[in-house]
């Protein structure tokens, strides 16, 4: 079911859809690290970003002006990978299983951790308002600016995805009764979409290492 709701209010234009609390559970707080804008704006604008994987962090694409950029999303969704070396345990990733219990967390402009709590639906939602047709997953913990790429966690500790956004004065429309319950519309990219990319991104940078070797082999060979 692909559903249209409208343009996707980002994070980075807007302030919360509700309320956040301030986090200071370390074993939270050390799931994610801050970015920030480098030129023409350095250190001017905050966002979140979540591990990957031993050399690389992921974060959300609309952030402006962001250092050690590595790759984008190849459908323009709301997803970057930036060189990040890890300074801990690697976080575990899964899908997401809908109904289940997430916590938001991030960072506040004011650098400040943050986190909310509410569930994950089982609907997906592609932002009209932008070139990619990606299919991104909802829940309805509250976002706040600045806990954009930040990661949504599970229960049992894993991270289902990062938080790109919100949809402001969202309520639940009156021909979706599936959907009364839901306070609010909180949207993420899931795991799914993250691991599809690295997988893109991975043979890509392994085209251009056999480009450049090649090349190489026919220099030394002339």
């Amino acid at each position: 079911m692909r559903i249209q709701w409208g343009m996707l209010c980002l994070l980075a234009l807007a302030g919360c859809n509700g309320w956040v609390s301030p986090e200071t559970n370390a074993n939270l707080t050390n799931r994610y690290f801050s970015v920030f804008s480098g030129p023409p704006l350095p250190g001017m604008i905050v966002a979140s970003a979540v591990q990957w994987n031993a050399d690389y962090a992921v974060t959300a694409a609309h952030t402006p002006f962001l250092l050690n950029r590595a790759y984008r999303c190849s459908t323009g969704c709301d997803l970057l990978f930036i060189a990040h070396p890890a300074k801990g345990p690697l976080p575990q990733w899964r899908e997401f299983r809908s109904g289940e219990s997430v916590t938001a967390l991030g960072s506040s402009t004011l650098l400040i951790p943050m986190s909310a709590q509410g569930r994950v639906w089982p609907v997906p939602f592609v932002n009209a308002g932008s070139g990619s047709n990606e299919r991104y997953a909802v829940h309805d913990a509250a976002i706040a600016k600045g806990m954009s790429g930040g990661p949504l966690l599970a229960g049992d500790g894993s991270v289902l995805g990062i938080n790109i956004g919100y949809l402001p004065g969202w309520s639940p429309p009156n021909n979706r009764p599936e959907l009364a319950g839901m306070s609010r519309l909180s949207v993420f990219v899931p795991y799914s979409v993250i691991q599809r990319e690295w997988l893109l991104f991975q043979a890509q940078a392994a085209h251009k290492a056999a480009q450049a070797h090649g090349g190489n082999l026919q220099a030394k060979n002339q």
